[in-house]
C-alpha cells in the first residue's frame, strides 16, 4: 500500500509516457500494413510471403506474452518495457536493412526473406511484453483502486497509435518509399531513451509485486485459474470478430457497391479511421472519466459490439459507418472491463494476467486469419461468425456480472 501511495505522488507525465510507448504498437501494426504494398514492390517479395513473414512475429506472442507478464510481476515492468523498445528498434532496423538490400539487389530474395523472418522473430519474442508491462506499470502509477483509468490510458495509447499509424505512413511515403520503416526505427529509439530515465516503480525496492504469487508459484509456470477463463473467452471472441471484419471488409464493400478496387480501398481507409476515432473517443470520454460502472461497461460494451456486427448485414454503405462506430465503441468499453475484472479476480500478478489476455488476443487474431477464407462462400458468412462471437461476448459478460464477483 505504501508503494502505491508513493507512486501516485509521482508526476502525471509518467502515465502519459507509458501510454505513448503503448501507442508505438498501434503505429507499428497499422503503419506496416499501409506500407506493405510498397514494400512488396520494392523487395520483389510476393505479398503472400510478406503475410507469412508478418505472421511469424505475431504467432510468437502466444508463448512470450505470458512469459513477459510473469517477468514483470517478479522483476518489475521497467526492464520489460526497456527490452521491448530495444527489440522494436532492432526488429524494424533489420527489416529496413534487408528490404533495402533486396531493393538494390545485393541480396537474393531467399536471403532477404530469411533476414526478414529473423527480424520478425526478434519482434515477436521481445515486443510481446510491451502491452502487459505497460498496463502493469500504469496500474502501479494510478493505484489499485483506479485500475480502470490506468488500463484505459494504455488502451487509448494503442488506439492513438492505430489512428496515427496510417496517417504518418501515408505522409512519409510521399517523402520516401522506406519512410514508414525509418519512422518505426526512430520513434521507439526516442521512447527508449525517455524510458531509461524513468525511475523504476517503488514496489521494486520492496521486491514485491502488487499481487504477489506464492513462493511455490514463483518457481514454476503460473497457469490462469478457472475464474479467469470467462474473461479470456471474451478476449478471444472480441479479437476474432474484429480481425475477421478487417480481413473481409473489402469483399463486403465490393459486393455492396460494385465500385473499383481503388475506391474500395479509400472507403476501407475511411472506415478504419472512424473506427479508431470512435474507440479513442469512448476510451477518453467514458472509460477514463468513469462515467459508467464496471457492470455497465460489460452490458453496454457487449450490446454495442453485437449490434454493430448485426448492422453489417444491411447492404447499404452509410449503415457500415454507423455499424463500425458502434462496434468500436463496444470494443472500447469491453476491453477495460474484462481486463480490470481479470486483475481483480486472479491471485496472480497484474503483469501475468495481462500477459494471458494479450495471448488471448493473439489467439483471436489467429482464428480470424484461419476463418477469413469463409468469404469465398459469401461476404456475409464472416459477418455471421462475427455475430456468433458477439453473442459469446454478451453471454459471458452477463454470466460474469451475475456471478456477483465484481468489485463495483
Amino acid at each position: 500500500m505504501l508503494s502505491t501511495t508513493l507512486e501516485q505522488t509521482s508526476p502525471p507525465y509518467k502515465l502519459y509516457l507509458i501510454a505513448a510507448i503503448a501507442a508505438l504498437m498501434g503505429i507499428g501494426q497499422n503503419g506496416l500494413l499501409v506500407a506493405l504494398p510498397i514494400l512488396t514492390e520494392s523487395s520483389n517479395i510476393p505479398l503472400y510471403i510478406w503475410s507469412i513473414i508478418i505472421a511469424t512475429g505475431s504467432v510468437l506472442f502466444l508463448p512470450s506474452s505470458p512469459f513477459w507478464g510473469q517477468f514483470s510481476d517478479r522483476h518489475g515492468p521497467k526492464p520489460v518495457v526497456i527490452q521491448a523498445l530495444a527489440g522494436f528498434v532492432i526488429s524494424f532496423s533489420l527489416m529496413l536493412l534487408f528490404v533495402w538490400l533486396a531493393h538494390i539487389a545485393w541480396l537474393t530474395p531467399t536471403l532477404a526473406i530469411t533476414g526478414l523472418i529473423l527480424a520478425r522473430v526478434i519482434y515477436g519474442l521481445t515486443v510481446s511484453g510491451m502491452v502487459p508491462a505497460a498496463q502493469h506499470w500504469a496500474i502501479i502509477l494510478q493505484g489499485e483502486q483506479d485500475r480502470i483509468t490506468a488500463i484505459a490510458m494504455v488502451s487509448a495509447g494503442l488506439s492513438c497509435g492505430r489512428l496515427l499509424g496510417p496517417l504518418l505512413a501515408l505522409g512519409l511515403l510521399q517523402w520516401h518509399q522506406f519512410g514508414p520503416l525509418i519512422m518505426m526505427c526512430i520513434l521507439p529509439l526516442i521512447a527508449l531513451l525517455l524510458a531509461l530515465k524513468l525511475k523504476a516503480p517503488c514496489h521494486l525496492s520492496l521486491n514485491q509485486p502488487l499481487n504477489p504469487p506464492s513462493t511455490k508459484a514463483k518457481q514454476q509456470w503460473q497457469w490462469p485459474s478457472w475464474n479467469l477463463f470467462p474473461m479470456l473467452i471474451i478476449a478471444i471472441s472480441l479479437c476474432t470478430a474484429v480481425a475477421l471484419l478487417q480481413y473481409t471488409l473489402s469483399p463486403l464493400i465490393e459486393q455492396t457497391t460494385h465500385w473499383p478496387t481503388d475506391t474500395v480501398s479509400q472507403v476501407i481507409g475511411a472506415l478504419l479511421t472512424i473506427s479508431a476515432a470512435s474507440t479513442l473517443s469512448v476510451q477518453l470520454g467514458v472509460v477514463k472519466t468513469k462515467r459508467l460502472s464496471l457492470t455497465s461497461l460489460f452490458y453496454w460494451g457487449a450490446s454495442l459490439f453485437l449490434i454493430g456486427f448485426i448492422m453489417f448485414l444491411i447492404p447499404y454503405l452509410p449503415v457500415f459507418f454507423i455499424a463500425i462506430s458502434l462496434m468500436s465503441a463496444g470494443t472500447a468499453l469491453l476491453v477495460p472491463a474484462y481486463t480490470t475484472t481479470a486483475t481483480q479476480l486472479s491471485n496472480l500478478g497484474h503483469g501475468t494476467v495481462t500477459g494471458y489476455i494479450s495471448m488471448s488476443h493473439t489467439i483471436g487474431y489467429g482464428l480470424a486469419a484461419m476463418m477469413a477464407a469463409s468469404v469465398i462462400f459469401s461476404p456475409y458468412v464472416p459477418i455471421g461468425i462475427c455475430i456468433v462471437c458477439g453473442l459469446l461476448c454478451c453471454a459471458f459478460s452477463i454470466k460474469q456480472v451475475r456471478s456477483n464477483q465484481l468489485r463495483l
